[in-house]
């Protein structure tokens, strides 16, 4: 089932959700389940965590208060029954979205005094904590994948972002295909491949609900190492210690068959041609020296070309702008005149005519 209860002002939200060039924001004052069972109740940028059975008892009071309902959608437009605010209540269960009239003030009432009942809103960490609560294991469960890799959130943040020397996950893992287990041992660029036998699965399983009687926090800083398992069809996802689960997984793959090493495909994790990170420092140093090299050379090139212009017969300097070695009737640099260009010695302006367009000095050769 999933919940949203909401006190919405109809011109914020349909300016928002037609914004173009980015994600927007919601601004609703809302109560929403964000998985199965959890609910979190958001007013503007604060979050206040929501227990189920307060959320569901919140529900419950909204639906005995409405006062009609309908299949179809709340419709998308800057007034609804002649007001600019409107109260936005959407049941999904059994396959089914079921919308529900309701008075937008009396919502916005109830939301107000269900914020001031839950107290303080969640920091970051909380945050994270109450929207990714870790399940029970149960008894018998039928194991998917372990992981062991960098942290990059849930906000998405690329991973060269996080780790702009090494900028890939280095995820180690164990997975299931079909009937068969194989387990990836990340090291450097290599990545490690065995195929677990059958035998051993009843012993990684022991090993699991062992390692899942301390679950971890699900917040963890980007950039640092975070490990989870997943189980069921649904894959739901315990977060566990990383130094026990890349434990775990390193005892797997000392008691698996050798399958195969494969290289990091460098051109996926490094963009732009980018290197790892020792070959990237050393060619970066060959690059800047090579850049300077050639800027000496350029530098030097330019200056012999500018002293054999200059001393050339048939050639003038400018007076205007200094360029030396000039053959046509104007300076390529500034456009003056062979015969009158001149650099202004009060403000330091370039000038064609007799007098400075800056300060309107005479010319020195007039």
């Amino acid at each position: 089932m999933s919940v949203y209860i909401a006190y919405r002002d109809l011109v914020k939200y349909r300016f928002q959700m037609t914004l173009c060039g980015g994600p927007p924001t919601n601004p609703d004052f809302r109560l929403a389940t964000v998985k199965s069972g959890v609910y979190l109740l958001t007013c503007g940028n604060q979050d206040y965590a929501v227990t189920k059975e307060r959320a569901e008892q919140f529900k419950d009071e909204v639906l005995s208060k409405t006062t009609g309902s309908h299949n179809g959608h709340f419709p998308m437009d800057a007034e609804h029954n002649g007001k600019t605010t409107a109260a936005v209540i959407e049941i999904y269960e059994d396959n089914k979205t079921t919308w529900y009239d309701f008075d937008d003030e009396l919502i916005l009432k109830m939301l107000t005094e269900l914020k001031d009942e839950l107290g303080e809103p969640l920091d970051r960490r909380g945050l994270i904590n109450h929207c990714y609560p870790n399940p029970a294991l149960p008894e018998e469960f039928e194991l998917k994948t372990i992981y062991h890799q960098i942290y990059c959130g849930p906000d998405n943040t690329s991973p060269a972002v996080i780790r702009t020397i090494f900028p890939d996950t280095e995820t180690s893992r164990l997975w299931s295909f079909g009937d068969e287990y194989f387990v990836v041992i990340r090291e450097g660029l290599n990545e490690k491949k065995y195929k677990v036998p059958d035998s051993l699965i009843p012993d990684i399983k022991e090993r699991v609900r062992e390692l899942c009687k301390d679950p971890a926090e699900a917040y963890v800083e980007p950039g640092k190492w975070e490990s989870f398992i997943q189980f069921g069809k649904t894959k739901e996802r315990i977060f566990t210690d990383p130094d026990k689960t890349l434990e775990l997984l390193n005892y797997i793959a000392s008691n698996s068959e050798f399958d195969s090493t494969s290289q990091i495909d460098t051109k996926k994790y490094y963009p732009y041609n980018a290197q790892p990170a020792n070959a990237f420092g050393m060619m970066g140093i060959m690059g800047m020296m090579s850049m300077a090299q050639q800027q000496a050379a350029n530098t030097n090139s330019n200056h012999m070309e500018e002293t054999a212009a200059a001393s050339a017969p048939g050639t003038w300097n400018c007076k205007a702008c200094g360029k030396q070695g000039n053959t046509a009737q104007f300076c390529p640099e500034c456009g003056a005149k062979k015969t009158d260009g001149w650099k202004c010695p009060m403000c330091g302006a370039s000038n064609t005519g007799k007098f400075c367009m800056e300060c309107g000095s005479v010319g020195p050769d007039f």
